[in-house]
């Protein structure tokens, strides 16, 4: 005679991930803060344009930042980094202008 072993009651681990339901409503993403990505944009044209655009993309991603976090949107990674390029195109347009044309 052979005996044949119960299956265990619980199969998988408590911690196990969850699949979730296919057929449950989608929550909608909030929209990006266009200031965040306009500064974005600006500060990096800047670095090729090599002008004073830099402290005008790094005003507008600094508006950008803030209407993100007031507000919930997103684009505060892209507000961040657009005021750190914006920044890095200034001291670039500094250096050129005073230090290597006197």
């Amino acid at each position: 005679m052979t005996h044949v072993p119960q299956p265990p009651q619980k199969r998988w681990p408590s911690d196990a991930p969850q699949i979730r339901n296919p057929y449950a409503p989608v929550q909608a993403r909030a929209p990006f803060s266009k200031a965040a990505v306009t500064g974005f944009i600006i500060s990096c044209v800047g670095l090729f344009v090599f002008a004073m655009a830099g402290p005008l993309g790094t005003a507008i991603s600094g508006i950008g930042f803030r209407r993100a976090r007031d507000h919930g949107l997103r684009g505060r990674g892209l507000a961040i980094a657009g005021m750190i390029i914006g920044i890095v195109d200034f001291a670039f347009y500094l250096v050129a202008r005073f230090l290597i044309h006197p």
